[in-house]
This record gives C-alpha cells, structure tokens and sequence, in this order.
C-alpha cells in the first residue's frame, strides 16, 4: 500500500510554553526520573525517562521508550494507549517502589504506566484499567466492607405473622 492512500495524524509540533513536572521514583532499588510536559490545554506532550546509572543498557533502553511515547503523543495517540500497553509487564527490575501511591510495580515500564495514568488520567478510566492509588484501593475495600446483604438479611429475618 502506497504512503499516500495511508491516512496521516499531523503532529502536533511542542508548544512554545508548557509545565513539566519530574517524580524521582525508584523501583527495587533501581532510581530514575520520570518528566512529563503538559501543553497549555492540559494534554500530556513530553515524557522523559532518565535513570540514575547512566550509560547502562537498562538507562538507554528507558530512554529510547520515553522518546517513542513522546513522538507518538505529539502524533496524536492518546495516553492510555500505552498506559494499557505497558501496564502490568513482568521483568526485572520489579518490586517495592518509593511511591506511596504505587508501592508495588512489576516492571519500570509498569510502574511509568501507573504513575503516567494516576498523573494524567480520570479516576474512571483508571478504575476501568485496574489502576488504583493505594488510598483508592483502601477507599473501595473500606466500602466494600461496608455493603451489607440486605436482600440476604431480609429472606432470613424472621416473617411476622
């Protein structure tokens, strides 16, 4: 198929003026630098990932992920596509983070997903993912414990008569 009958997303060129934010995470014991830019509407447009040990396989595999997210968000592609992609992949190096909103990561890709999505994403869309804060999950087990089987309750209470 010819490049002219593929339909093309223009990209989007960076702005001019944008926020950035940086989260110094680590993930069993393995510390980075994940920096997100929002455009002035609020749009995810940048993300760069630098890890502490410069010049490692590991630091340039990161590197080159964050690049290939950032081509594809000016292309148009909506953060939870990757979010949805990178969420849950298994690798090492994996376990307790530094985040108290995502102690537990599976992977460095899992938990740039994660933080990605708890930053960028509602929290419907989260929960439609399985991407819950730590206080969100105390929050719906808490309610959850909550609910009672009333309807249960009711066919066993006694009838009057």
């Amino acid at each position: 198929m010819s490049d002219s009958l593929v339909p093309r997303q223009a990209n989007r060129a960076a702005s001019r003026v944008s926020r950035g934010e940086t989260t110094r995470f680590s993930v069993d014991d393995q510390k980075g630098y994940l920096t997100t830019t929002t455009a002035p509407d609020g749009s995810l447009q940048d993300l760069t990932i630098r890890m502490a040990k410069q010049g490692s396989t590991l630091a340039g595999m990161m590197d080159a992920l964050g690049q290939a997210i950032s081509l594809a968000l000016r292309a148009g592609a909506p953060p939870e596509v990757f979010v949805g992609k990178f969420t849950n992949m298994r690798f090492t190096p994996a376990g307790l983070t530094d985040d108290p909103e995502l102690p537990i990561a599976t992977s460095l890709m899992d938990y740039v997903a994660r933080r990605v999505a708890v930053d960028h994403l509602p929290a419907w869309q989260r929960a439609e993912m399985g991407i819950l804060t730590a206080s969100e999950r105390r929050q719906q087990a808490s309610v959850e414990d909550a609910w009672t089987d009333l309807p249960g309750l009711a066919m066993s209470a006694p009838q009057g008569a």
